[in-house]
C-alpha cells in the first residue's frame, strides 16, 4: 500500500504552466554526455547517450557505438550535438534496417564487416556476406529506414541476378535454387 523510495536530492516541482525551457535541475538520462574523451579505452562500458566510444565493445550491453563525422543527431538521445562535434556515442539501434554509421575505411576494425544498412563502406568486401556496398551521392538507401548521411555509403541486400533471356542448358551464374532434384 504505502511505500517509501529513495531518491536523489529533492524532486523539482513541474512548472504551473507549459514553458519552452526545461524544469531547472531535471536532466534526462538520454541527454548526450561526454564521459570519456582522448585515446585509449574508457574505464567502464559507457551507458546510453554517453561518449566518446570507438567501437561497440566500449558500450554497455546491446548498445552500439554510433560513429559521427560531424554534428549528426544521435538516435534516441537529446542534447546539444554542436557542443562536441565528431564525438561518438553509445545508443540503441531501433531496428536492423535503420541506417547506422559504424565506421569508415575499415576503422574501427572491430565493427567490420558491416551489416545491413550500416556504413560507411567503400567496397563490397567491407559488407557481410550477401550484402553489397551501395555507392551513392545523396540518393536514398533502398530497404533502409532513416536519413542517410551526405555522401556516405551503406551495405544493402545484393541484387538478385536476372535469369538469362533464353533457356540454356547451364544455370544462371550466382543463382542457387532452394529446390534439389532427388531420385
Amino acid at each position: 500500500f504505502r511505500k517509501d523510495y529513495c531518491v536523489v536530492g529533492s524532486t523539482p516541482q513541474p512548472t504551473a504552466t507549459v514553458t519552452a525551457a526545461p524544469t531547472p535541475g531535471v536532466t534526462s538520462p538520454f541527454t548526450l554526455q561526454v564521459s570519456f574523451s582522448g585515446s585509449g579505452v574508457p574505464p567502464n562500458p559507457l551507458p546510453q547517450c554517453h561518449g566518446d566510444c570507438d567501437d561497440d565493445t566500449q558500450c554497455e550491453g546491446d548498445l552500439l557505438c554510433f560513429q559521427r563525422s560531424g554534428m549528426e543527431a544521435v538516435p534516441g538521445c537529446f542534447g546539444n550535438v554542436t557542443a562536441s562535434p565528431s564525438t561518438d556515442y553509445c545508443a540503441h539501434r531501433p531496428t536492423v534496417d535503420t541506417l547506422w554509421m559504424k565506421g569508415d575505411n575499415g576503422s574501427p576494425a572491430a565493427n567490420f564487416p558491416l551489416g545491413l544498412c550500416e556504413g560507411d563502406c567503400d567496397s563490397d568486401a567491407e559488407c557481410q556476406d550477401g550484402l553489397v556496398c551501395q555507392q551513392r551521392k545523396n540518393e536514398p538507401v533502398p530497404g533502409c529506414i532513416g536519413e542517410p548521411e551526405f555522401r556516405k555509403d551503406y551495405c544493402v541486400v545484393g541484387s538478385t541476378p536476372q535469369p538469362t533471356a533464353t533457356v540454356t542448358a547451364a544455370p544462371t551464374p550466382g543463382v542457387t535454387s532452394p529446390f534439389t532434384l532427388q531420385v
